[in-house]
């Protein structure tokens, strides 16, 4: 079937200081070298690549075509929302991590190098069902939203938001140093993020925190480009795992760090905490950031009802 597939390529060109547009340039250019099928689709902002990705979902395919995302992992977010919310929300879809962080295609072991890719296309359009992350805020069941990789609030959006807005963010991305400015924004949030509670309900239990520091729920062991958080999470687990992290003083905190990087021993630490279910409630009370897949929601008090689900992987 080398020849008989058909191509449809998403692509966020901005994603990765460029790698996006490297690896969308590499891929056309191994296309049309062995005769591929294929067209191509730009979003020129925001959001947009939800839509198209609808509109295509929407559309009857045969069995040899191919969505591919070609962007970080906020283009694929945006992505399985479009197909989750199309007349074909099991559409599969096909990523070629282009981003800054690229941490689903870490945790789901795909390759970033398009031959690679291609080739694995040729030879299987077999999709995996992997896990994604779903949820809804209380007041507004009919709105469901997906993530890939995980919905933080606190620490991490704390980062995010920050350097999402630093002036400083578009020189280093300019020298390819991008990833500088949340290094900045981590230090920054040791010393300016404030502890709030939290409130986790699942499987009957309820569990409350005073001094929450970092809350996320994940559908995989990353978040912050390789920060190996929960070792033990798996997309492929059917289960989503929401962590607490209670706010350490900075002696306690390069500890905690060095036991996540040395050998995952950071998990049992006493201000480390987690729940794994299929469906979690995550209540807080004081306004904070959030973010889903490295996208900022402002700052809000949450109630939020997650819920394991899936979508199809070409890999």
């Amino acid at each position: 079937m080398d020849n008989k597939i058909k191509i449809h390529l998403l692509v966020n060109e901005i994603a990765g200081n460029g790698n996006a547009k490297k690896a969308f340039k590499k891929i056309t250019s191994l296309l049309i070298k062995e005769n591929i099928d294929f067209s191509f689709q730009k979003s020129n902002y925001a959001g947009e690549l939800i839509n198209l990705a609808k509109e295509y979902a929407n559309r009857k395919h045969s069995d040899n075509e191919v969505l591919l995302v070609i962007g970080g992992d906020g283009s694929l977010n945006e992505v399985l929302n479009g197909i989750k919310r199309s007349t074909c929300p099991d559409t599969p879809i096909s990523y070629l991590p282009s981003g800054t962080g690229n941490d689903f295609g870490r945790a789901s072991g795909l390759t970033n190098k398009p031959e690679k890719l291609l080739d694995n296309l040729k030879n299987n359009l077999t999709p995996k069902r992997a896990d994604c992350g779903s949820f809804k805020f209380p007041g507004h069941p009919q709105n469901t939203y997906y993530f890939a990789n995980n919905f933080g609030i606190g620490f991490d959006a704390y980062v995010v938001q920050r350097s999402n807005k630093a002036k400083l963010k578009k020189f280093l991305n300019a020298i390819k140093s991008g990833k500088l400015i949340y290094a900045f924004n981590v230090i920054n949030a040791l010393k300016n993020q404030d502890t709030f509670s939290v409130d986790i309900q699942s499987k009957g239990k309820s569990f409350h925190y005073d001094d929450a520091y970092f809350v996320t729920t994940t559908n995989h062991p990353y978040f912050g480009g390789g920060i190996p958080i929960l070792p033990e999470a798996n997309i492929y687990s059917r289960k989503l795992d929401t962590v607490v992290v209670e706010k350490p003083n900075l002696r306690k905190f390069i500890k905690l760090f060095l036991h996540l990087f040395k050998d995952g021993s950071h998990i049992n630490d006493p201000q480390f905490h987690y729940v794994e279910a299929e469906k979690i409630h995550v209540k807080t009370q004081r306004p904070e950031f959030a973010q889903v897949d490295g996208e900022v929601i402002p700052k809000r008090p949450f109630g939020v009802n997650f819920a394991v689900k899936h979508f199809n992987l070409l890999i």
